[in-house]
């Protein structure tokens, strides 16, 4: 098999990579010019450069791939919802329509725990392209996403699986727990309410497990998966966990849900109010993922169909990341 996996240079791509190198794989990367591959400059791969909005360089880029990763997107709460578009749901619908004029076989898409509709078989009523319905533009675009995935998928002939996981994280994220770590390490903790809202939390690794699986077995063909960790977690018992792991007493700051909602709210008013210039720290996504309690995602399907089994639970997941994030404050000192 020839593996093309586009977001290479991201948090999950790059392990994806990192996996499929392990087991001998032949892997082609697709990255911009732009892209920072720094973490990979020791594997044995093969660097294509394209543009997900150029659909010439997607299909030359995807010349004699067998299987593609589709592991790009734009995690951004705070933009334009065009611009996310254009990356989440019009990137995804160029990269299938690349991939099938390339003759490519089957693509693992990534979607996300965030977005909306059946967890399974797919059917053409569930596949509503346009969302304006969903509150959240994250939301709204990763379910989207999804529709006009399955969609191109069939009428290209193309096999196609999406895996939906909770807010993954480990080593190298700078997404989520890089800030986490280093909240607590500068005292800077905050919570909703009192902490204790559960979300879907699952570690790196069983993500990437589940991908290879997906992308091996017969039966998943039009189909969309839940990934959640063994347990269901508070950022206050991950906080709790961070301040063991660096030796730090916590000391917590907790703000009513409906002060940080507000908050949040403002922040984004003043970023559009800026031109979205810059990433404000504060979403109302964001407040909503922390500081609402989530039911557990089922993920049954995932298990019957691939037996997905998560291994890693908060407490060795922290604790891995722990060791990262400790590597990267001393070299972060070190070139200081």
């Amino acid at each position: 098999m020839i593996n093309l996996v586009t977001g290479a240079s991201g948090f999950l791509g790059g392990h994806v990579v990192e996996e499929l190198c392990r087991r001998g794989e032949e892997v082609i990367v697709l990255a911009r010019r732009t892209s920072n591959l720094s973490a990979l400059k020791n594997l044995k791969i093969e660097i294509r450069y394209a543009d997900l909005r150029d659909p010439v360089a997607l299909k030359e880029a995807m010349k004699g791939v067998d299987r593609v990763f589709n592991c790009a997107g734009a995690v951004r709460f705070v933009i334009p919802y065009k611009e996310i578009h254009d990356v989440n749901v019009a990137g995804t619908e160029r990269t299938v329509s690349a991939a099938a004029e390339a003759g490519v076989r089957r693509i693992i898409h990534t979607s996300s725990i965030a977005a909306l509709g059946p967890d399974g078989l797919l059917s053409p009523s569930d596949l509503k392209v346009d969302r304006p319905d969903i509150k959240y533009g994250y939301s709204r675009s990763k379910t989207e996403a999804e529709a006009v995935f399955f969609r191109k998928c069939a009428e290209k002939g193309i096999e196609g699986v999406a895996l939906r996981p909770g807010v993954i994280y480990g080593p190298r994220d700078f997404t989520s727990a890089y800030y986490w770590f280093n909240f607590v390490d500068t005292d800077k903790t905050q919570l909703v309410g009192d902490g204790s809202s559960r979300f879907p939390l699952i570690y790196i690794s069983d993500v990437v497990e589940a991908f290879m699986i997906a992308s091996a077995r017969e039966n998943v063909n039009g189909r969309t998966y839940n990934l959640d960790g063994p347990e269901s977690v508070s950022l206050k018992m991950i906080y709790d966990l961070i301040s063991k792991e660096l030796g730090k007493e916590p000391s917590y700051k907790f703000t009513p849900y409906w002060l940080a909602y507000f908050a949040a709210r403002m922040s984004e008013l003043r970023s559009a109010l800026g031109g979205y210039k810059n990433e404000p720290r504060l979403s109302t996504f964001v407040i909503f993922l922390f500081g609402k309690d989530s039911e557990r995602p089922d993920c049954s399907n995932a298990k019957l169909d691939f037996e997905f089994r998560p291994k890693i639970g908060v407490k060795e997941g922290i604790s891995k990341t722990a060791s990262w994030y400790k590597d990267l404050q001393k070299s972060d000192r070190v070139a200081k």
